[in-house]
């Protein structure tokens, strides 16, 4: 039963940073390299792992699909990890880090209610 769910995660995971990098290489970048779609999808995979997953565990404690409590909780965590980076190569560009937080957290807000339905984590405390 873990390894089920564990491996949903994974999917919800790798399916987020694939969708992740098509957004990018669509309307960021203007050339595609299957080189730099692979390295900006290890990438994405890497932010969702440190940044996303933890909140979706916590949030698996209570599972519910498509609550827009937890769109927002998704939606605050990369808001707050976009402005955090973007302040650090010092471009507070605001509305830009809306629109891509908007997104981000939406991609995985959708996988995680669509692979992962009512599924919950039996996490110790």
């Amino acid at each position: 039963m873990v390894i089920n769910i564990i491996a949903l995660l994974f999917v919800c995971l790798v399916g987020s940073s694939i969708l992740s990098s098509l957004f990018y290489f669509l309307f960021l970048f203007t050339h595609f390299s299957f080189l730099a779609f692979m390295i900006i999808s290890i990438i994405y995979f890497l932010c969702y792992l440190f940044f996303a997953v933890p909140v979706q565990l916590w949030l698996r404690k209570r599972p519910k699909r498509f609550s827009v409590k937890y769109l927002l909780t998704y939606f605050s965590v990369a808001f707050l990890v976009i402005v955090i980076l973007f302040l650090m190569h010092d471009n507070p560009d605001f509305a830009s880090a809306f629109l891509l937080s908007s997104y981000h957290a939406f991609v995985f807000w959708l996988l995680d209610s669509i692979i992962l339905k009512d599924k919950m984590l039996n996490i110790p405390s």
